[in-house]
C-alpha cells in the first residue's frame, strides 16, 4: 500500500475516533439531563396524586380509592407496573428500592431508578399504618436516545469521512504521493544504470532534501563509474603491455636456444649446398639434391621466423583445436625439452576439444606452463599435457559460467609448490626461481589470458610430488561436429 493511502487512512481513523468519542459523551450527557427531567416530573405527579388521595372525603377509604385506581383499565394499559406496598405491614409487598421504608413512613414521596426502571412511591396514611403506591415504568427514553445517538454517529461519520477523505487525499497526493512517486522513478532509473538522471522538487521539506541527496548520490555514482571505466582502460593497456613483455621474454629465451641449435648448422648446410649447386663438375642429380637441401634449410629458417612472429600482438579469435595448439607448443619447445632431458607427451581424451580463442594467446598459455614445468624439473622427467571435455562449475569470483568446458591439465614431476606459496602463484612478480630464470610474470599473464577467455585455473601440488595446472576454457559454440 502506498504511503499516501496509508496517511489518508490514518487521518480518517483519527477523525472517526474523535467523532465517536464526542458523540458518546454527548449522548450520555443528554441521557443524564433527560433522566433528571423525568424524575422531576414524576416527583411532581406523585405529590399531586398524594394530595388528591389524602384529601378528606368523609367516609371514603383512601386505600380503597388507590386500589380502584390501580385496577382501572387506564393504568393497566399504560405499561406501568402498579401495586400497593406497605413497609411495616405483614402480608403486603415490600418496596423495590432499598432503604426507602423510613422515608415512606415519614410520608415523603420517593422517586428513584432501579435497574432499567423508574420507580415512584406515593405514601398514603391509613390510620396508624402507611401504605404506598409503587409505580414502575421502563426507561424507554434512554434506549431511544442511544438508538438515535448511534444513528447520528453513523450519519455524521459518513459525511465527515467523505469530506475529510476527499480533502486529505487530494492534499496528501499533492504534497506526498506525487513527489515520492517521482523519487521512486528516479531510484529505478539509477538502479538501471542511468546515473545522469536528475529530479528537482521545490521546497525545503524532507522530500525536497531527499531529492537533493539522491541527485548527489547519482552524481557521485556517475563520477565513480567514469573513474572505474578510465581505470579499466588503463588496466587493460597495462595488462596488454605486461603480456607483450612476457612474450618478448619467452621469445628471447627461445631465440637464444634456436640460435645455438639451428643458426650454425643452417649456415653450414646452406653454404655447402650453394657450393655444390654452383659446381659445374657435378651431375644434375647432385644439383637437384643441393637445391632440395637449400629448400629444406629455407623451411627451417621460416620456422624460426614463425617463432619470432609470436611476439606480434593479435586480438582476433576463432575456433581452434586445443590439442593442435598443444602439439605446436610441444614442437616449438622441443630444443628446451631436450636440453633439460624432459619428455613432453600430449594426450587427447576427447574427439572435439575445440574452443573459441585467440590462437597466439592460447599458444602463449601452453608455452608458459611448459617452460615452468621444465624449470621445475631440474633432473628431467615426463610432462603430460592432457586435453579433455567435462562439465565444470566455476569457483566464486570468476568471470565464467557453469557448463561444458575443455580442461587442459599440465602434469610435471618437479619439486612441487609449498602451501605458503600457493595463494601467491598468480600474483605479478612473485617467483621462487633463481635470478635470471624468471621474472614472476608468466603465471600472472597466463591467468589473465584465461580470464579474458571466460575461463579459470586451478592448481594441485605437493612438495616433492610434482604439480598439475588445470586450465578450464568454455567449449566452442555452436559445437563443431
Amino acid at each position: 500500500m502506498r504511503i499516501a493511502i496509508r496517511l489518508w487512512l490514518s487521518l480518517l481513523s483519527i477523525i472517526v475516533l474523535v467523532l465517536g468519542v464526542g458523540v458518546v459523551v454527548r449522548i450520555e450527557e443528554e441521557r443524564r439531563l433527560l433522566l433528571e427531567t423525568t424524575l422531576r416530573d414524576r416527583r411532581f405527579f406523585a405529590h399531586a396524586l398524594q394530595a388528591a388521595l389524602s384529601r378528606d372525603h368523609g367516609t371514603r377509604d383512601p386505600l380503597r380509592e388507590a386500589q380502584a385506581m390501580l385496577d382501572s383499565e387506564d393504568v393497566a394499559g399504560a405499561h406501568i407496573d402498579a401495586r400497593l406496598v406497605a413497609p411495616r405491614m405483614e402480608g403486603m409487598g415490600r418496596p423495590r428500592l432499598p432503604n426507602v421504608e423510613a422515608r415512606l413512613v415519614a410520608g415523603d414521596v420517593v422517586v428513584g431508578v432501579h435497574e432499567d426502571e423508574i420507580v415512584t412511591y406515593i405514601p398514603i396514611e391509613r390510620g396508624h399504618q402507611v401504605v404506598a403506591i409503587e409505580l414502575a415504568e421502563p426507561q424507554a427514553v434512554t434506549a431511544l436516545l442511544r438508538r438515535i445517538g448511534w444513528w447520528s454517529l453513523a450519519a455524521q461519520t459518513a459525511a465527515l469521512a467523505t469530506m475529510a477523505g476527499l480533502v486529505t487525499f487530494a492534499l496528501i497526493r499533492w504534497l506526498v504521493g506525487k513527489p515520492i512517486e517521482r523519487l521512486r522513478n528516479l531510484a529505478q532509473r539509477i538502479a538501471r544504470g542511468e546515473f545522469g538522471a536528475r529530479e528537482t522538487i521545490e521546497g525545503k521539506g524532507e522530500v525536497a532534501d531527499l531529492a537533493r541527496e539522491m541527485n548527489d548520490m547519482a552524481r557521485q555514482l556517475e563520477d565513480a563509474r567514469r573513474a572505474l571505466e578510465e581505470r579499466d582502460v588503463e588496466r587493460s593497456k597495462a595488462l596488454e603491455q605486461l603480456r607483450h613483455a612476457d612474450r618478448l621474454r619467452t621469445v628471447g629465451q627461445l631465440a637464444s636456444q634456436l640460435a645455438h641449435e639451428l643458426g650454425t648448422p643452417l649456415n653450414v648446410i646452406t653454404g655447402h649446398a650453394r657450393i655444390i649447386e654452383e659446381d659445374a663438375s657435378v651431375s644434375s642429380d647432385v644439383h637437384e639434391s643441393a637445391r632440395t637441401v637449400l629448400e629444406q634449410a629455407h623451411r627451417m629458417a621460416k620456422t624460426v621466423r614463425g617463432v619470432l612472429d609470436f611476439t606480434r600482438r593479435r586480438v582476433e579469435r576463432r575456433v581452434v583445436d586445443v590439442v593442435e595448439l598443444a602439439e605446436s607448443a610441444q614442437r616449438t619447445l622441443a630444443p628446451l625439452a631436450r636440453n633439460g632431458r624432459v619428455q613432453v607427451v600430449v594426450e587427447r581424451q576427447d574427439t572435439l576439444a575445440k574452443v573459441d580463442a585467440n590462437p597466439q594467446e592460447l599458444l602463449q598459455v601452453f608455452t608458459n606452463l611448459l617452460v615452468n614445468a621444465f624449470q621445475a624439473m631440474s633432473q628431467g622427467g615426463l610432462v603430460r599435457v592432457v586435453v579433455q571435455e567435462r562439465d565444470a562449475k566455476p569457483p566464486p569470483g570468476t568471470n565464467a559460467v557453469e557448463g561444458r568446458h575443455v580442461m587442459i591439465s599440465v602434469h610435471d614431476q618437479g619439486h612441487g609448490i609449498s602451501k605458503e606459496d600457493m595463494p601467491h602463484l598468480f600474483e605479478a612478480f612473485f617467483t621462487k626461481k633463481k635470478e635470471g630464470e624468471g621474472t614472476g610474470l608468466g603465471l600472472a599473464v597466463v591467468n589473465g589470458i584465461v580470464g579474458d577467455h571466460r575461463g579459470w585455473m586451478t592448481v594441485d601440488s605437493e612438495v616433492g610430488s610434482g604439480s598439475t595446472f588445470h586450465v578450464y576454457l568454455p567449449c566452442a559454440t555452436p559445437p563443431i561436429a
